[in-house]
């Protein structure tokens, strides 16, 4: 509200679970207790998860009839292995596997009682183990030289006890009302659309880390948007500090970076004598905000964006090997069905089967990318460049077939293999065609920050060809800042059953 009317009174979020504390109720010395409570539940989880698994993998290894189980005569140990003669191996193992979880993160305060969080946390520990251990057991000569089928097998294991004990004491703390207990509560300075956007992903989430207690108006106590009905004002723009002295709140967020740099330090330094965070919505940078990086030149801090999950030399290398492996065995695999479609391609239409053409890789720099061809010859002579469309007349019988069912796009496996595309990325355009969007479209260009891929989160969401290019370069976004080898797998996979908008 406006014109410093002050609402003090505190209502009960409606995501609140039922019969939980009401964060904002809850004194801060009884919310860390309870983190610390959750911490030390869900270490212990850890433990015994995987204490179990190394243990069951020893078990399924050592212990099962492999000669009674079709095709696993190979698999017989060579000896009867008694499992003391294991421990030192599964008690370093198990210790080395917890080590990396706390490294990245798995028990920090917003991952705890996170179940979508954790997931990713876990997996790359796992990954990690899976290449270390062995290396690492070889090193140290433990007692007994470690099985190779019982460290996969134990990576398998791990993978299932961990997630699933992880998932069930999660969701256990969080019916017992822990989650609401120890959340962090925001304040908002001002309303504006990115606050907005991120007051609606904490209200979506019951397992949040973040509780909106309210929002005030900034110095000029009017706010930049108006605030829904469901969000209290609390007080006027003065009356911030003492809401940060009397405890309401954990964290102050300025809605945006326009105000007057006296008002910003003011308000700064009121929070740091109140011992409450103090963060400010930058809102200059509107996209790849994950690789915003506060830096120094001359003792002058800078921040922009210099910091994204592919920038890294080790994440850009293992997408490369990753690429370079699958374009091997796409064109081994896709050879003859290449062979089929062009001869069918032929048959409808002689001329040339290949279509090459110019598109905007990494940088802006161009390359040709090779397609079997699926419309007429000098299908763009007379229309100029444009997308095809759901009715085409443009199109061959064999083009719409391959076309829905991406055959056409088959020998860009040598466009990976050059190292012109990755498996994984947003489509490349045609230079033609980003002249006309780079004026229109917000923020087109940041897609050409990394390598264009043959399929990509786009794609794979529906977002092809002649659809919302506002919601395909959100999604562009969301990969280039999200990346991981685990969203590129599940890429992958979402392309042998996603089909929308493939015309």
């Amino acid at each position: 509200m406006n014109g410093g009317e002050t609402t003090t009174v505190l209502q009960p979020a409606s995501r609140e679970e039922k019969g939980s504390p009401d964060s904002r109720f809850v004194p801060k010395e009884k919310r860390h207790r309870f983190e610390e409570i959750c911490r030390f539940w869900l270490v212990a989880t850890d433990v015994l998860a995987i204490l179990g698994g190394l243990v069951g993998a020893f078990f399924i290894r050592f212990s099962l009839p492999w000669d009674q189980i079709p095709f696993a005569a190979s698999f017989v140990p060579e000896q009867e292995i008694d499992i003391h003669r294991y421990q030192h191996s599964m008690i370093f193992g198990g210790a080395m596997l917890l080590a990396l979880l706390l490294a990245l993160g798995a028990y920090q305060g917003e991952t705890l009682l996170r179940f979508r969080r954790s997931f990713p946390i876990v997996v790359k520990a796992l990954l990690v183990w899976l290449i270390a251990y062995p290396g690492v057991a070889l090193v140290l000569e433990f007692d007994e030289r470690l099985s190779r089928v019982f460290v996969v097998v134990s990576f398998l294991s791990l993978m299932v006890t961990t997630l699933l004990g992880r998932f069930v004491v999660q969701r256990l703390l969080s019916s017992l009302g822990y989650t609401a207990a120890f959340r962090q509560r925001l304040l908002f300075v001002d309303w504006t659309e990115n606050v907005a956007h991120l007051a609606g992903a904490i209200a979506k989430d019951a397992w949040h880390p973040y509780d909106v207690v309210g929002c005030a108006p900034p110095p000029t106590n009017k706010f930049t948007l108006m605030p829904p009905p469901h969000v209290q004002t609390l007080g006027s723009y003065a009356e911030v500090n003492v809401l940060s002295e009397v405890g309401v709140v954990d964290i102050v967020i300025l809605g945006d970076g326009k105000r007057s740099e006296q008002d910003v330090l003011a308000l700064a330094r009121q929070c740091e004598k109140s011992m409450v965070q103090f963060m400010v919505v930058p809102s200059g940078f509107q996209i790849l905000l994950s690789g915003l990086e506060l830096t120094t030149v001359s003792s002058v801090p800078l921040l922009g964006v210099t910091k994204l999950p592919l920038d890294h030399p080790v994440n850009a290398t293992m997408k490369r090997i990753v690429d370079i492996c699958g374009a091997l065995v796409g064109c081994a695999i896709s050879l003859p069905v290449i062979a089929v479609f062009c001869a069918l391609v032929y048959l409808e239409s002689p001329g040339p089967v290949f279509y090459r053409q110019v598109r905007v890789g990494r940088r802006g720099r161009n390359f040709e990318i090779i397609k079997i061809r699926s419309m007429k010859l000098d299908a763009e002579k007379e229309s100029g460049a444009r997308w095809a469309s759901k009715v085409d007349d443009r199109r061959l019988r064999v083009g719409t077939f391959m076309r829905k069912w991406n055959v056409d796009e088959l020998p860009q496996f040598w466009n990976v293999l050059k190292g012109d595309l990755s498996l994984v990325g947003p489509r490349p355009e045609r230079p033609e065609l980003i002249k006309q969007f780079r004026e229109t479209i917000p923020f087109y260009n940041a897609r050409h920050n990394i390598v264009p891929g043959m399929t990509g989160w786009a794609a794979v969401n529906g977002f092809r060809g002649d659809t919302d290019l506002n919601e395909r370069i959100r999604c562009d976004i969301y990969y280039i800042e999200n990346w991981s080898p685990i969203l590129d797998f599940q890429i992958m996979l979402m392309t042998f059953f996603r089909w929308e908008g493939a015309h």
